[in-house]
């Protein structure tokens, strides 16, 4: 049975976010958590059985790419490449609604990603999230919920279904406007907006 805690969305209590931390460093341990966009639910990037308990409950591809939360820059230097042009670009967006699609380094566990070279970084501007990172250590492999088809942001109705095979819920009440983020593939030479999200672009940002 999942455990629940509740948090205050911009001031979050540190029993709550302590606690998942040690769920999610458990072996196998997962969690539902909100960001800036949708919930999410996620894994520590090192923590391949939550990450395959993750896929097999999404019924998905166990090569399906996660995208990977961070807390902050210095952390997101150590999973991908990271150029100059591609710094201030992020530095301009970051924390918000967007994910940067950029080549991996050699510490991405290649059981996440066997067959490809990228990984999709997000930095959501959401206290909760970089809170929980932060006191982990290391990313979360993040995937958005979805019921139904549809996007979940009430926590009820993302506890009645996931309770059974999720370990720990942090919920901060219903998200506003819930919407995807938007993703940026910045592997080549210009950065290209693959998918149009909650995150504003403006095709001049370089």
């Amino acid at each position: 049975m999942m455990t629940v805690y509740e948090v205050h969305p911009v001031n979050p209590q540190k029993r709550g976010l302590e606690a998942a931390a040690r769920i999610l460093s458990a072996d196998g341990g997962t969690a539902v958590y909100p960001t800036d966009s949708v919930y999410g639910l996620g894994a520590c990037v090192t923590n391949i059985k939550g990450i395959e308990k993750i896929a097999r409950m999404l019924e998905k591809d166990k090569t399906r790419p996660f995208s990977f939360i961070c807390s902050d820059f210095s952390q997101i230097s150590k999973y991908v490449k990271v150029s100059n042009a591609h710094y201030r670009l992020m530095k301009r967006c970051l924390p918000g609604p967007y994910t940067f699609i950029l080549d991996a380094t050699n510490l991405v566990p290649k059981r996440i990603m066997p067959k490809r070279k990228t990984v999709g970084i997000r930095m959501p501007d959401c206290t909760v999230v970089l809170k929980l990172v932060a006191l982990l250590g290391e990313p979360l492999a993040n995937t958005s919920i979805n019921i139904a088809g549809e996007l979940a942001n009430d926590p009820l109705e993302i506890k009645a279904a996931v309770q059974h095979e999720v370990d720990v819920m942090l919920s901060a009440g219903p998200l506003d406007s819930p919407e995807p983020s938007t993703v940026v593939d910045l592997t080549g030479p210009a950065p290209v907006v693959v998918r149009m999200g909650k995150g504003e672009w403006d095709e001049n940002w370089d």
